[in-house]
């Protein structure tokens, strides 16, 4: 079977064309570090009748999620690359809703979030000293912000707050450290890796609006005016959380890193 291994900022994927019916425990192989190619997740695309394609992401474990912006914006470059779409602009559809995403000039691409949700505030955990933020930006987050994130125990904090009996079905723990001119540093253990990973979009996207938000009444209130910010990856990648005009949208670099043949399991 064809795939196409590629990175969005240091988190990489598996694509596979078509709707394949992989189990769970070829999921695992393929993306095992030693077994199989490696990587945070496969996602399946194809062209859609409504919409340019659709997108559908399964963690490293298997277990599926709702949306993976990292992962959505790897599969607008690899649309474009299928000529799924003619122009640079595209519309797709996920888990969690109906997204846009563009090619740009400067060959990052741009993706158009879902609106966030279940934002809450003040939040704390057992023998750990910090307050946190939740919200849905696609997928469930929380959020913290730490004055040296390179002093956080990413795997053993993020692995407790991750299996916290109140998120039903777990979430992405986010640490995040204010830098200057509106830059955040980021670090994320991902739920369904069940580990620290380079670097995890939809939580990008939390770190962002938190940190442009005001509340009240439990909903997330951002400012009237547009704003950005620029949230900076373990390794060293720009990505840009922008809100304009009441929509949210995530742009970085995306790469298509090599193509191959593989043997899997459909069963």
């Amino acid at each position: 079977m064809k795939f196409y291994k590629m990175h969005g900022a240091g988190n990489d994927f598996i694509f596979f064309e078509g709707d394949p019916e992989i189990s769970s425990s070829g999921i695992k192989k393929i993306c095992d570090r030693n077994l199989g190619i490696g990587a945070d997740g496969i996602i399946f695309i194809k062209k859609d009748v409504k919409f340019d394609f659709k997108m559908k992401y399964f963690n490293a474990d298997g277990s599926e999620a709702d949306f993976c912006a990292n992962g959505g914006r790897c599969a607008v470059l690899l649309a474009s690359v299928l000529k799924y779409f003619k122009s640079t602009h595209c519309t797709f559809i996920a888990d969690d809703g109906e997204h846009e995403g563009s090619v740009l000039e400067s060959g990052d691409i741009l993706i158009k979030m879902i609106k966030a949700v279940d934002f809450k505030e003040n939040i704390s955990f057992k023998e750990i000293d910090n307050r946190f933020y939740f919200i849905n930006t696609g997928v469930e987050h929380v959020v913290g912000f730490y004055d040296n994130i390179d002093d956080v125990d990413v795997n053993e904090i993020g692995s407790q707050i991750r299996n916290d009996n109140r998120f039903q079905n777990g979430t992405n723990v986010n640490f995040v450290q204010r830098s200057k001119n509106n830059i955040l540093l980021i670090r994320t253990y991902e739920r369904g890796v069940e580990d620290e990973t380079k670097a995890c979009g939809t939580g990008i996207v939390a770190a962002g609006l938190i940190d442009m938000k005001s509340s009240e009444n439990n909903e997330l209130k951002l400012a009237e005016n547009n704003e950005s910010r620029i949230i900076r990856t373990v390794l060293g990648y720009d990505l840009t959380v922008q809100k304009i005009e009441g929509s949210v949208f995530l742009t970085g670099p995306a790469e298509l890193v090599y193509e191959g043949e593989i043997n899997v399991s459909t069963g």
